[in-house]
C-alpha cells in the first residue's frame, strides 16, 4: 500500500509540473503575441507620421518652385489645403487629422531676415538673395490618442555673388572675366551639383552674356579678398580689357525647381 501511495504521489507531482509548464508556455506565447502586435501597430503609426512629414515637405518643395517661377503667392496655402484632405482620406482607418499654419511676417532664417507672406518669402536682386518656404504642421491620430504632435518644414535656397575676377589675356587671346557665385540649400549646405543649364539667366550690364561654367572648391582667395572656403561656380566670359566694375544679374533654378535671382555691382580683382 505504501508503494502504491508513493506512485500516486509521484504522478500528482509530475502532472502538476506538466500543468505548470503548459501554463508558463501559454503565458509566454500570449505575452509574445500581445507585444508583437503592439510593436507592429506602433510601427504602423510611425510609418504614418513619417509619410505625412515627407508628403508635407514635398508639398512645400513643389509650392516654392511654383511661387519662384510663376509668382503665385497663394500656391502654398492652396496645396496644403488639398494635402490636408488627402491625408484624411489616405489614413482614414487611423483617424489622422492634419492641420497647418504658415509663417507670416519677419523671420531670421540661416542668418538672413526674410519677410514671409502665406508661408513664402523671396529676397531677390541683391548680392545675397534667397527664396524660402516655412510651414508648421500639426498632427493628431485619434485611434491611438496622439494629439498635438507638430513639426516645422522649411525650404531655403540662397545665392551669394561673391566677387569678380579678371584673367589677363596672353598674346592675341582676349582676357576673361569670371563672376563667382556660391549657392546654399537649407542651412550652411553648399550646392555642388549644379550644371550650366541650372543658370537660366546671366546678364552683364543688363545684356545677356554667353558664358562657360567652371566649378571648384575655393580655399586660397584672390588679391585682397579672403578665402571663401566654399564650393564656387564661376561664370566666365571673354573681354578684351579689364572692365574695372561689373554689374551682374544671375538667375539659378536648382534641381528641385526652386529659383533665385541675384544682382551685384562689384569691382574686378586680378586673378
Amino acid at each position: 500500500m505504501k508503494l502504491g501511495s508513493n506512485k500516486r504521489g509521484q504522478f500528482i507531482v509530475i502532472a502538476a509540473l506538466l500543468i505548470a509548464i503548459m501554463i508558463i508556455s501559454a503565458s509566454a506565447v500570449m505575452f509574445g503575441a500581445v507585444t508583437y502586435f503592439k510593436h507592429e501597430r506602433w510601427e504602423e503609426y510611425i510609418i504614418v507620421i513619417d509619410g505625412v512629414k515627407a508628403g508635407t515637405r514635398n508639398v512645400l518643395e513643389l509650392s516654392l518652385a511654383n511661387y519662384t517661377q510663376a509668382l503665385n503667392s497663394s500656391v502654398l496655402k492652396t496645396n496644403l489645403d488639398s494635402w490636408r484632405q488627402d491625408v484624411k482620406k489616405a489614413y482614414s482607418g487611423f483617424g489622422v487629422i492634419f492641420d497647418y499654419s504658415l509663417a507670416s511676417g519677419l523671420y531670421s532664417v540661416y542668418g538672413m531676415s526674410l519677410t514671409y507672406s502665406q508661408g513664402l518669402a523671396r529676397t531677390w536682386n541683391q548680392q545675397i538673395s534667397s527664396s524660402a518656404a516655412n510651414a508648421t504642421a500639426r498632427l493628431n491620430i485619434t485611434s491611438v490618442g496622439l494629439n498635438g504632435y507638430s513639426f516645422v518644414s522649411t525650404l531655403f535656397l540662397k545665392m551669394n555673388i561673391t566677387d569678380v575676377l579678371w584673367y589677363r589675356g596672353q598674346g592675341q587671346n582676349p582676357g576673361t572675366v569670371g563672376v563667382r557665385v556660391v549657392m546654399y540649400a537649407e542651412g550652411p549646405v553648399f550646392l555642388s551639383n549644379l550644371q550650366k543649364s541650372n543658370f537660366v539667366l546671366f546678364q552683364i550690364g543688363g545684356q545677356n552674356q554667353t558664358f562657360s561654367l567652371v566649378r571648384y572648391y575655393e580655399s586660397t582667395g584672390h588679391g585682397s579678398n579672403p578665402a571663401l572656403n566654399a564650393y564656387v561656380y564661376e561664370l566666365q566670359y571673354s573681354s578684351q580689357n579689364d572692365p574695372g566694375t561689373v554689374t551682374a544679374t544671375i538667375s539659378v533654378v536648382d534641381n528641385r525647381g526652386i529659383k533665385v535671382t541675384g544682382q551685384a555691382t562689384l569691382n574686378t580683382v586680378t586673378a
